[in-house]
């Protein structure tokens, strides 16, 4: 692996196991994307359901310099920066490419043996299973309804 920081993207959906000590390996694809072992994992809610994301360092960084430009005394600002930012935690993968999932987030977002890793571009997600499953069924009963939407911001561009 080399040191030096490539732009990639994290991409496809892995089905992964966390180990008894909270360790996660990460999936072969998403190895060369990581800034050189740091990684960022932080809470999150999709559609009400708990989960947590998970961001290269550089991703990090720079979500964190676009949110320091925003106005600071808007409320929604600083309920995104008490949820969302404050909730980043630094970790390392190790030797094996293997992260340790701070027990509080493991708690928050129902992570047990059974993992989903989803790959969405510059950041990827870690789900329990059963709150994947959940969430991917709805998303494919609304799919062409979803495609409809999003081919239209697409041509808004």
């Amino acid at each position: 692996m080399a040191a030096k920081l490539k732009d990639k993207f994290f991409r496809g959906r892995f089905n992964c196991r966390i180990n008894d000590k909270g360790r996660l390996s990460l999936p072969a694809a998403f190895r060369e994307n990581v800034d050189f072992k740091n990684l960022i994992i932080t809470n999150s809610l999709c559609q009400g359901k708990k989960c947590l994301d998970v961001y290269s360092l550089k991703q990090w960084t720079q979500l964190e310099s676009d949110i320091a430009k925003l106005p600071r005394l808007r409320p929604e600002v600083q309920a995104y920066q008490r949820f969302y930012i404050a909730g980043g935690l630094e970790v390392k993968l190790d030797s094996q490419f293997r992260m340790l999932i701070p027990q509080s987030l493991r708690q928050f977002a129902g992570l047990k043996d059974e993992v989903m890793v989803v790959g969405l571009g510059g950041k990827f997600e870690l789900w329990s299973t059963e709150r994947w499953s959940e969430l991917y069924e709805n998303a494919s009963a609304n799919f062409e309804n979803i495609v409809g939407i999003v081919s239209g911001l697409l041509d808004e561009k």
